[in-house]
C-alpha cells in the first residue's frame, strides 16, 4: 500500500511501512542528506575479501557505498561529477564504467584497492579515439569476455560503440561500431548484441562474431513500441524487454532461432494503473525488475510463457506514472541482497526471498463443437493478473502463493463459468474448461424518417450490453436485422450523417421481435459512429483519434467525453497513455475534418460543440500551439474561434454555439475543421478534443457559467420529468428540439416530457431578472 510523504519520513526507523511480497528491508543510504542529490543508475562489485559494494551512479556524481555491515550501508568514496539526469554504471573485473549525458565522457574507477580504507581509488576518463570522438552517453552493458559496449553516444546515430577494455582496463581499446540506429540500452552474450531501439519501437539481433564488422539479423517489436531494455536468460533461449512507457509490459521472446523470433508472454505490475517499467535483469529463474513508482518487482520466468509476480518491494512513496521511484536494480550478489536506487528516497539493500510460482494451465473449448476457443478470460479472482486463452484455446496464470483459489473463465457470449483449484508452489496446476455458448435471437428495426415515415438506407444500428456489441446497417427497406445473445437492457443508438441521433435504453429479449425508431432530419454527431470524419497528421505523436478518452495525471487530456450526449466516444489528440508526456501533439499539425453538410434550408444556422484545450506552456501570441476552429462554404474560409495559452480555459470541456451568418454565408457545402500544432520550440504537452456537433436554428450559447450561478435542472438525464431550482424568480421556460422547434412551454419548477421521444431538447429560461440561460435537457 503506498503512504503518504509524512509516514514515508518513518522509514528512517522501520522497514514495515513499504507493500513487499517475499521481500525485506535490510538498509539504506539517503542521498538527500548525504550529497542533495537524486539517484540514476547503480551496480555491484565484491572485493577479493568478499566485501560486496554498491557503485551508485547520481545527478552530482558516483558514489561508492561498502555493504560490510548491509543494515548499515556506508558510503566510502564520492567522486564528484557534472551535473546529468542520467548516470549509468557497469562494473567489469575490478575497473566500473560510468557513462553520463553531460559532457564527461566514460568514467573509469579502478577498484583493485578495495578492501584497504580509506581507498585511494584511480580514475580515468575516455573519449574516443580522435577520428571519431564522443563526450556523452545514455548507457553501457558488458560481455562475459570482456568487451563493453557504448549506447546513445554523441556519435553518428547514436549507436552502439564496442570497447575492447581487458587488454588494458583503464584505456579502452575501439573494435567496432553498429549504428544504423539510435539504441537506448542492450545486452550481448556470445555471438550476438539484442539491442534496444526505444525511438523506433523494437529491439535488433546483431551478430558480433566479427566485433569490428557486426551484421543486423533480424528485428522484433515490442508490445508498446518503446523498447527499452533487454536481458537474455541464462540458456541464451530467451530475450526479455521493458518498454519505458505509462502501462507498458515486460515481455518475453523465444530467440532460439534468430530469425523466427515469437512472444512467449507479457507481463505488468498492477495492470490498469500504468505503471512504467524501467530495466528488465534475469537472476537464473528470475526477473528482477526496477519499476519507477512501483520499486522492485520479481517475476517468476522458470516457465516463460507464463510469468507470474512472486516478490515486491516498494521504495517509493509515490503512487504514479511519471517517472519517480526505482530506476536501477542490481541482483548479482553472492549473498542475493539486491541493491535498488530510488530517485528521490536513495540506495535500498533488500533481502529477496526467491520463490517459485503456484501455475494454472490448461485449455479452453467450446462446448458446442469441442473446437478450442480463443479469447477466454482467466481471472484467479485472489490475484491481479488475468489470462487470454490463445489461438489453440491455451491459457497459462498462476498466482505467488499456494492455496485454494477459485477461477473465473469469460467470454462474450458464452456463460461465465467459476472453478476452485488448489495450487502447489512450484506445481503446474491443469485444468481444462468447456465454455457453454448463449444462445441467440433476432431482432428487427425499422429506422425511418420522423415526419414522413420513408426508410433510411445505410443507418447505423449499435446494439450495446457491457460484453457485447452489434453494429449492423438498415438496408434499402430501412430494416437491420440483429443478432443478440443477451436477454437484458441495451443501450440502443441509430444514427446517419444528415439526421439526429437517437439513443435509448431498451429492455430486449427474445420476444421483442420488431423495434421502430424515427430520425429527425439534422446533423448530429457524438462520435459514437463513424460518420466519416478524416483526420491528417505532420506530427510526431498526438493525431486525432475517435476513442473513449484516456485521462492523463496532470489533466491535460480528458478522461471522459463531453457532457450530456449518448456513449463516452469523442475525438482526442493521442490517447496513449495517462502520462501526459506520451502520445500528446508533439512536432507538428493535427488536423479534424468534417464531413460536408448542407446548410441552405436553414434560416439562422448555430454550430454547437465542446471542445477541450490544453497547453503548458506554449508560446504567446499564436500560432504555435493553437487550436483552430474554421469553417467554410466551399467559397471561403473563416476562423470562428481559436484558442490558446494562456487566455483560453484549460483542461476542461468547453460548449460554443457559433452563428453561421455572423461569419459567411450558408450553403449546401459546408465543412468544419480543427487544427492544432505544437511545435519544439517550448518544452510543452499540447492536447485538443471535441466532441458533441451539432446545427440548430437557434442560438443555443448554454450561457453554462450564468445557469451554474442562476438555476439548475435536476436529474438530467432523466425519463422526462425535470425539476427546476433557481435562485431568481422565473418568469417562464421553453423546451425546443435542436432544429429550433417549439416543442412545448410553460411556467413553474416542473417540465413533463413524458409524452415525447427520447433524445436531447434545449431549455430556454427567462428570468424575471431579464436573464435567458440555456441549457441542454437529456430525456432517456
Amino acid at each position: 500500500m503506498k503512504k503518504n510523504f509524512l509516514a514515508f519520513v518513518l522509514l528512517f526507523l522501520t522497514s514495515s511501512l513499504f507493500a513487499q511480497l517475499n521481500m525485506s528491508f535490510v538498509g539504506r543510504v539517503n542521498y538527500q542528506q548525504l550529497h542533495g542529490t537524486l539517484l540514476n543508475g547503480v551496480w555491484g562489485y565484491v572485493d577479493e575479501t568478499g566485501v560486496e559494494y554498491a557503485i551508485v551512479g547520481t545527478r552530482k556524481g558516483v558514489s561508492i557505498v561498502s555493504l560490510q555491515d548491509p543494515t548499515n550501508p556506508t558510503e566510502i568514496y564520492w567522486i564528484p561529477g557534472a551535473q546529468s539526469v542520467w548516470r549509468e554504471v557497469r562494473v567489469v573485473g575490478d575497473y566500473a564504467y560510468v557513462t553520463t549525458e553531460a559532457p564527461s565522457g566514460l568514467l573509469i574507477i579502478d577498484l583493485t584497492p578495495l578492501p584497504s580504507l580509506p581507498p585511494a581509488l584511480n580514475t580515468a576518463t575516455y573519449t574516443g579515439p580522435n577520428l571519431s570522438p564522443w563526450q556523452t552517453a545514455h548507457a553501457l552493458f558488458n560481455d562475459e569476455q570482456g568487451y563493453l559496449y557504448i549506447t546513445g553516444a554523441n556519435s553518428g546515430n547514436g549507436g552502439v560503440i564496442i570497447l575492447d577494455v581487458f587488454t588494458n582496463p583503464m584505456s579502452p581499446i575501439e573494435v567496432g561500431r553498429f549504428d544504423n540506429w539510435y539504441v537506448h540500452d542492450g545486452f550481448a552474450r556470445g555471438n550476438y548484441m539484442f539491442l534496444a531501439h526505444i525511438l523506433d519501437g523494437f529491439f535488433s539481433v546483431v551478430d558480433i562474431t566479427d566485433r569490428s564488422n557486426p551484421v543486423l539479423i533480424s528485428t522484433q517489436t515490442t508490445p508498446n513500441n518503446f523498447t527499452h531494455n533487454t536481458w537474455q536468460s541464462d540458456d541464451n533461449s530467451v530475450l526479455y524487454t521493458t518498454d519505458e512507457v505509462s502501462g507498458a509490459f515486460i515481455a518475453a521472446y523465444d530467440i532460439s532461432d534468430p530469425l523466427n523470433i515469437f512472444e512467449l508472454d507479457r507481463i505488468q505490475s498492477n495492470p490498469g494503473l500504468g505503471r512504467i517499467p524501467h530495466n528488465v535483469y534475469v537472476k537464473e529463474n528470475w526477473l528482477v525488475t526496477s519499476y519507477y513508482a512501483d520499486g522492485v518487482v520479481i517475476h517468476d520466468a522458470s516457465r516463460p510463457h507464463n510469468l507470474i509476480e512472486v516478490g515486491n518491494y516498494d521504495t517509493s512513496p509515490f503512487a504514479n506514472t511519471f517517472f519517480n521511484g526505482a530506476w536501477g536494480a542490481f541482483p548479482y550478489f553472492p549473498s542475493n541482497l539486491i541493491l535498488v536506487s530510488d530517485m528521490e528516497q536513495g540506495l535500498f539493500v533488500v533481502a529477496p526471498d526467491y520463490k517459485l510460482a503456484s501455475y494454472l494451465e490448461g485449455f479452453t473449448f467450446d462446448a458446442s463443437n469441442g473446437n478450442p476457443l480463443q479469447g477466454v478470460s482467466v481471472t484467479i479472482t485472489a490475484g491481479n493478473q488475468t489470462d487470454v486463452s490463445n489461438l489453440s484455446g491455451a491459457y497459462a496464470t498462476g498466482i505467488a502463493t499456494a492455496g485454494e483459489y477459485t477461477v473465473d473463465f469469460s467470454r462474450p457470449l458464452y456463460f461465465p463459468q467459476t472453478q476452485t483449484v488448489t495450487l502447489e508452489e512450484g506445481v503446474v496446476t491443469n485444468l481444462d474448461v468447456n465454455m457453454i455458448p448463449i444462445p441467440s435471437y433476432n431482432v428487427l428495426v425499422n429506422v425511418l424518417e420522423e415526419g414522413s415515415n420513408n426508410p433510411i438506407f445505410d443507418a447505423q444500428v449499435l446494439f450495446q450490453v457491457p460484453l457485447h456489441e452489434t453494429l449492423i446497417n438498415t438496408n434499402g427497406l430501412g430494416e437491420a436485422e440483429a443478432t443478440l445473445y443477451y436477454q437484458e437492457e441495451y443501450v440502443l443508438t441509430v444514427g446517419k450523417w444528415g439526421y439526429v441521433n437517437v439513443c435509448q435504453n431498451l429492455e430486449i429479449d427474445d420476444q421483442t421481435g420488431t423495434i421502430t425508431v424515427h430520425l429527425k432530419k439534422g446533423y448530429y454527431d457524438d462520435f459514437v459512429f463513424d460518420f466519416g470524419w478524416t483526420t491528417t497528421s505532420s506530427a510526431q505523436d498526438g493525431a486525432w483519434v475517435r476513442t473513449i478518452p484516456i485521462a492523463s495525471e496532470s489533466g491535460s487530456a480528458p478522461g471522459v467525453d463531453a457532457p450530456h450526449d449518448c456513449g463516452g466516444v469523442a475525438y482526442v489528440t493521442g490517447n496513449g497513455s495517462i502520462n501526459p508526456n506520451f502520445d500528446q501533439v508533439t512536432n507538428g499539425v493535427v488536423t479534424l475534418i468534417s464531413p460536408v453538410f448542407d446548410l441552405s434550408d436553414f434560416s439562422d444556422p448555430h454550430l454547437n460543440y465542446w471542445t477541450w484545450y490544453y497547453n503548458f506552456h506554449g508560446p504567446n501570441p499564436p500560432p504555435n500551439d493553437t487550436l483552430f476552429i474554421t469553417l467554410s462554404n466551399g467559397i471561403q474560409t473563416v476562423h470562428i474561434e481559436k484558442k490558446y495559452f494562456p487566455v483560453s480555459p484549460q483542461g476542461q470541456w468547453v460548449f460554443s454555439s457559433i452563428r453561421v451568418l455572423d461569419h459567411l454565408t450558408p450553403t449546401a457545402n459546408m465543412q468544419l475543421r480543427l487544427q492544432i500544432s505544437d511545435f519544439p520550440a517550448t518544452v510543452n504537452i499540447t492536447e485538443a478534443g471535441f466532441d458533441y456537433f451539432s446545427v440548430s436554428n437557434a442560438n443555443t450559447v448554454s450561457i453554462d457559467e450564468q445557469l451554474s450561478q442562476n438555476i439548475q435542472v435536476y436529474p438530467n438525464p432523466s425519463d422526462g420529468i425535470f425539476q427546476i431550482s433557481a435562485a431568481s424568480q422565473i418568469d417562464n421556460w421553453t423546451v425546443l428540439d435542436l432544429n429550433g422547434r417549439i416543442v412545448i412551454s410553460g411556467e413553474g419548477f416542473v417540465i413533463n416530457l413524458e409524452q415525447f421521444e427520447a433524445g436531447i431538447y434545449l431549455l430556454r429560461v427567462q428570468m424575471l431578472d431579464g436573464v435567458n440561460v440555456v441549457q441542454r435537457l437529456v430525456k432517456g
